[in-house]
């Protein structure tokens, strides 16, 4: 199962105040003082102050005073102070995750600003407004609010939020997965906040690098990170980044089978999340617990965890997507406890959901194919109202000159023509790209139909066989080693069988793969076989080109099969010590050469299996060559080329 990392972007410019690491001292010293009854204007501010001292220690707490501090600086008519209310009630919003709100507070502050002409007020109000855009997911426009408000910054020389912000935009280009440009932004933050040990800062940049390079694969640096941001969570006193480093870390340590020391870091996240006040989503953390249970072989915790998670997202009406994922832990959970009706239930709960979420995604389209066509409507019933008016006027001024109202009535003939095709036309498009969608719709519900039936029937099928199999083997002391050995091949066959569908089903659920896509897959298979063979080293190389180049499902999986083939043969017969995958361009072609330092063999002398011929004809079919190279004690060289199409 995929790790789910959470991307946190908490740090909002704006407030007079920053985080303070000595927050709640600062919160009792505020409220000491207003024991002695200030006057109005400091009240004001003394309100406004503990709503921000308090956004980051308890949201309840500083809505109530965000609310009095409204209501106070509206009664003195402060408009300054009414948007710096207003920003602080965006930060604390935007904490709890209440978008909506955020941005109506944020936009409440920026009309006072635009008012008073407020330019650096309006910058720091652009990159707020630009995190919660990428919240809703418009990155394109998130992307201009940020480099607009680094510009501003840098020209006014604020160095600090210039940092800031080019934190948030490296968190951006890694959500739409260019990791490159997201570690370019993310480096320049960390070396300002590193040179002028801007603390607070260095606990977002640091999560967030370790964020990309775990999505890199490179989980040394991604644990690297995790500590930096560890370590100065704690010291900043920075409770929601803290939380967020244990349970990435926590996840990292599951992966690697060392359940100890995995449930030692969920437990530490856990007991921060409890301690704040935060409306924080906890499903990541529960999901890294009920993974480290299944693979420590759990399973009752596992499925009590997990049916937990279902009562508390049906309750509380959460996102589909996170029960489809608690779903999708059950089946394999109820598969190894011999509950069959229980996987066939979960499998159908999980074909349901997909369809509800495939059905919301085409309503929505529909919706907005709707109301584009509406508009142009619309626009049509404009046109016309406007060439009876034209008309009518022209009647009473052509009375005097029969000459100028024929031509004046010819030209108008034509531009109602020339009109009217041109709206034909749009209308044509309109229909033909609503046809096109409904073709796409139906192609993608039968791929996602013959998936489902490979997946809820073959799937479970198998399942069940290998759970009873071993169900067998634990039940019965079974002395016959060759009857022994014989379940155990069964249970292989049947778990490598299931790894095979699930890599059909997901090249059958893309319409397109990416190099991109091949490159993370054969990652997975390269961890697996590392577990064969530990001593093996594995390289893989991919030229930057190539990242974005697309294949059909078709292509996709011929190639990855050929490599998947390639890779097993090095390891079962080659007794190699180093494997590489090296992906580059050579003028018009794609070449991959997969290579490795094993012991080789003399071509002439063996006959090749079918493992080669059945990669030749995968190769040919995505009309490409495959060569193989090979000597005794030299290793073994297989290059592949085939025309780069996407070049």
């Amino acid at each position: 199962m995929k790790n789910q990392l959470i991307l946190l972007l908490f740090w909002c410019i704006g407030g007079s105040l920053g985080y303070a690491q000595n927050a709640q001292v600062q919160i009792e010293n505020l409220k000491n003082e207003l024991k002695t009854h200030p006057d109005a204007k400091r009240t004001a501010v003394i309100y406004s102050d503990l709503t921000w001292y308090y956004a980051n220690v308890s949201s309840d707490s500083a809505l109530s005073y965000g609310k009095k501090a409204i209501s106070e600086s509206t009664r003195l008519g402060d408009s300054t102070l009414i948007a710096q209310v207003y920003s602080d009630l965006g930060a604390v919003y935007f904490t709890k995750g209440d978008l909506m709100a955020s941005k109506k507070s944020f936009l409440s502050s920026m009309e006072i600003r635009k008012a008073q002409k407020d330019i650096p007020g309006i910058a720091k109000l652009n990159a707020n407004l630009a995190n919660i855009y990428y919240k809703l997911g418009e990155n394109p426009k998130a992307l201009k609010a940020y480099l607009a408000s680094i510009d501003y910054f840098e020209k006014t020389n604020r160095l600090d939020l210039v940092a800031t912000t080019k934190t948030n935009v490296g968190i951006l280009f890694h959500k739409i997965k260019n990791y490159p440009k997201a570690l370019t932004y993310l480096k320049e933050a960390q070396t300002y906040q590193e040179k002028n040990n801007l603390e607070t800062g260095l606990c977002l940049t640091y999560l967030s690098l370790g964020n990309v390079y775990l999505h890199m694969k490179d989980t040394l640096n991604a644990v690297k990170f995790y500590d930096k941001s560890i370590v100065y969570s704690k010291k900043t006193g920075n409770k929601v980044s803290l939380t967020n480093a244990l349970n990435n870390l926590g996840n990292i340590k599951s992966q690697q089978g060392k359940s100890k020391e995995a449930l030692a870091i969920f437990n530490k996240s856990k007991k921060i999340r409890d301690s704040i006040n935060f409306d924080t989503d906890d499903s990541t953390l529960l999901l890294g617990y009920a993974k480290d249970h299944i693979m420590n072989r759990r399973f009752t915790e596992a499925k009590e965890l997990l049916l937990e998670m279902e009562r508390s997202y049906i309750k509380n009406k959460k996102d589909k997507r996170l029960l489809l994922k608690t779903y999708q832990f059950l089946i394999p959970t109820c598969g190894y406890l011999n509950e069959p009706d229980s996987v066939y239930l979960y499998t159908n709960e999980v074909g349901m959901i997909e369809d509800e979420i495939i059905e919301t995604a085409v309503a929505k389209q529909t919706i907005e194919l709707e109301e584009k066509y509406q508009s142009e409507k619309k626009e049509k019933l404009l046109l016309q109202k406007e060439m009876q008016i034209k008309a009518t006027r022209s009647q009473l001024i052509l009375v005097s000159s029969v000459a100028i109202f024929i031509g004046l009535l010819g030209f108008l003939f034509y531009r109602q023509q020339k009109l009217k095709n041109k709206q034909q036309e749009q209308e044509f498009q309109l229909k033909s790209a609503i046809a096109k969608i409904e073709t796409q719709n139906k192609l993608q519900e039968q791929r996602l139909q013959i998936s489902r039936d490979l997946h809820d029937n073959i799937g479970s099928q198998l399942t069940f066989i290998i759970s009873s199999v071993d169900n067998i083997k634990y039940a019965f002391d079974i002395q016959n080693s060759k009857l022994d050995n014989k379940l155990s091949s069964i249970s292989n066959f049947a778990k490598s069988t299931i790894i095979e569908l699930r890599d059909t089903i997901w090249a059958m659920n893309n319409s397109e793969i990416t190099f991109e896509d091949l490159q993370s897959r054969i990652h997975n298979f390269v961890e697996k076989a590392k577990e064969a063979k530990q001593d093996i080293a594995f390289g893989f190389s991919i030229e930057e080109s190539l990242q974005t180049a697309t294949f059909t499902s078709i292509e996709g999986m011929n190639i990855y099969r050929t490599i998947q083939e390639a890779v097993n043969n090095s390891i079962k017969y080659a007794d190699a010590k180093h494997i590489k995958i090296d992906i580059k361009q050579l003028q018009n072609d794609i070449v991959m050469v997969i290579s490795d330092d094993g012991k080789g063999f003399d071509d002439n002398d063996i006959e090749l299996g079918n493992g080669i011929n059945n990669m030749k004809k995968r190769i040919a079919e995505c009309n490409g060559t495959i060569a193989l190279k090979t000597k005794p004690n030299e290793g073994t060289e297989i290059t592949i080329q085939f025309p780069n199409k996407f070049g």
